[in-house]
């Protein structure tokens, strides 16, 4: 059953040029930024034009334009558009509410990470169809763990491969909305940008061209599953070393400390590379020079953002993109913000004032466009691939009860439980969150049960803090779930030639994996609200003004694909969100 798409249909005054007067109540604009501003009073209805549009629309546009934009900022929370809002500049968050159709976008599967997330945003399926379903995983032909989108016949242009590596879309399968906009339209590109590899492999989809940032040497980079050779503009945009010129440099907050009410220096954020907890924070990587833990702590600052909007410049212009006999897709990834909130958390000033940063970059980059293009000639989408939970530490401060779970512990359980059960042994042989996968060679020799196996694993597992339940690969492959929404969430994750044997679901403010080996910082990667509600705001001619509710996400890809009169990807799931299109 769908969630409802929206709760009424609104509509507002509209129009590129028109100013905020009229469009943004005083109050709203006064309130203080230490108070949420409900998001009906930023993309507020003209109640004259509530019930308009209900006249016939043609099932094909007349009008393609010639420029998609699509931006998914990595681990933006839905509510940061209300919590910060009194904050935004004129430009760009709050130019996109007044004059954007808005959405409450939810994400209705369990592992709510980058690489799923943006494979959702890009085919409109769930990782049950689309495959990516971890952004890592235990590949039992090789015996190894590998990041979900490596593939080891495809090389990075710059630096060593490793399995760690994220090198081609090979295991995303299907399509995506910038493969079917190639097939239809073959002088079409679709380019896709960013500083990670797995958020734009995903975008990019297998027929685009992708780009993304080297930690080893600083540079824009790709792999050999599309080119032989980097592009002579990325070729000249690297050697003016762009990221090397912000060495050194300082990222301090945007506004005066008052605008930020939350606690500095948390004992419980993390310090990246040398950024420390609390201002200024100067960004070398704790280097006398550029070098690779610079360009780690160059990411998790706004500072990577700008060079992030900077490459898709250069990306409009070397690809001549939006200018030809055809529509061109450039999707953009913002990951700075993930990479904050990964360190610093969801409620932390760095938090805030990395969205801040982004709420300008958008303003100027909206400026951008309206020189280059004509009104009508771009659409532009802005989304988010998940959100994010508390630092745990910090949640249980607040009595919610937060537990960082260790890998260790895990497997410590599992061992000591089917050990007792069925003799000594390494029952498991990987963790990869949310999977535990068993050593299935042993249960074969000893000739058990699998599923007897995997249900005590995963009784095992309810014994620690953090671990509100599991799911087995029998009960998922037989569909023997309970009728809830949890259950649901879970199995559209489920891919079985990737997934593990027990599925761990974690207790609210809760979680495991590769952030909680460390003891400061915070994650996401469950179906709780907080991890799966999102931005989602289409701007452009092509779409009706007015704030419409909750949507699912994968909505997107099928409303891009009407809008654009192609195919929808191959699995895609969602709906066209008729209410937002004129």
């Amino acid at each position: 059953m769908r969630m409802p798409s929206f709760r009424s249909f609104w509509s507002f005054h509209s129009g590129l040029g028109l100013s905020l007067a009229g469009l943004v109540p005083a109050a709203a604009l006064a309130q203080s930024a230490r108070d949420p501003i409900p998001i009906e009073e930023i993309a507020r209805p003209v109640r004259a034009e509530a019930k308009k549009a209900a006249a016939a629309k043609p099932a094909v546009p007349t009008n393609r334009p010639k420029l998609v934009v699509l931006i998914v900022a990595d681990q933006l929370r839905w509510e940061f558009l209300t919590r910060y809002a009194g904050d935004f500049g004129p430009d760009g968050f709050r130019r996109l509410m007044t004059q954007g159709a808005v959405y409450q976008g939810h994400y209705g599967q369990q592992n709510t990470y980058t690489g799923p997330g943006h494979a959702l945003i890009a085919t409109g399926s769930y990782g049950y169809v689309n495959g990516v379903i971890q952004n890592k995983w235990y590949n039992r032909a090789t015996g190894r763990s590998e990041a979900m989108l490596f593939d080891p016949d495809a090389k990075l242009l710059i630096g060593e491969t490793t399995p760690d590596d994220e090198t081609s879309p090979r295991n995303l399968m299907g399509s995506t909305v910038g493969d079917e906009l190639r097939l239809a339209s073959p002088a079409a590109k679709v380019v896709a940008v960013g500083l990670k590899e797995r958020g734009t492999i995903a975008l990019g989809g297998r027929m685009g061209q992708v780009f993304f940032h080297s930690e080893a040497t600083g540079d824009m980079t790709s792999s050999t599953w599309y080119m032989k050779a980097l592009p002579d503009w990325v070729t000249a945009f690297n050697a003016k070393k762009p990221t090397d010129t912000y060495f050194g440099k300082t990222w301090d907050r945007l506004l005066a400390a008052d605008h930020y009410p939350e606690t500095d220096d948390y004992k419980y954020e993390s310090d990246v590379k040398g950024l420390g907890r609390g201002w200024p924070k100067k960004v070398t990587g704790k280097l006398a020079a550029p070098g690779p833990d610079f360009y780690t702590a160059f990411q998790a600052t706004p500072f990577g953002t700008d060079l992030t909007f900077d490459f898709a410049r250069a990306a409009l212009d070397g690809e001549k993109l939006g200018k030809r006999d055809a529509t061109d897709l450039l999707a953009i990834g913002i990951s700075p913000t993930d990479l904050a909130g990964h360190a610093f958390g969801p409620y932390s000033q760095e938090m805030r004032d990395v969205v801040l940063q982004l709420d300008r970059s958008l303003g100027r980059w909206l400026t951008e466009l309206d020189k280059r293009f004509k009104p009508g000639e771009v659409v532009l989408a802005f989304t988010s691939d998940h959100g994010a939970v508390p630092i745990p530490e910090w949640s249980a401060e607040k009595m919610l009860d937060g537990h960082r779970l260790k890998k260790a512990s895990i497997k410590d359980a599992v061992n000591k439980a089917l050990s007792a059960r069925y003799g000594a042994g390494e029952w498991v042989v990987a963790l990869e969150d949310p999977s535990v996968y068993l050593n299935q060679e042993a249960i074969a020799k000893a000739r058990l049960d699998a599923a007897e196996v995997e249900r005590a694993a995963g009784e095992a597992c309810l014994t620690l803090p953090g671990i509100a339940g599991y799911h087995t690969r029998t009960q998922l492959l037989n569909g023997w779930l309970p009728p809830t929404k949890g259950a649901r969430a879970v199995s559209r994750s489920f891919y079985p030639a990737r997934a593990g044997d027990v599925v761990l679901v974690q207790a609210p403010y809760s979680f495991w994996g590769k952030y909680a080996e460390k003891d400061a910082g915070s994650t996401h990667g469950s179906f709780y609200r907080y991890d799966t509600d999102v931005p989602l705001i289409l701007f452009g001619k092509a779409f009706e003004p007015g704030f419409r509710g909750e949507t699912e996400m994968v909505d997107l890809a099928p409303t891009l694909s009407r809008l654009l009169g192609i195919n929808p990807p191959a699995g895609a799931e969602g709906e066209v969100l008729e209410s937002a299109l004129r």
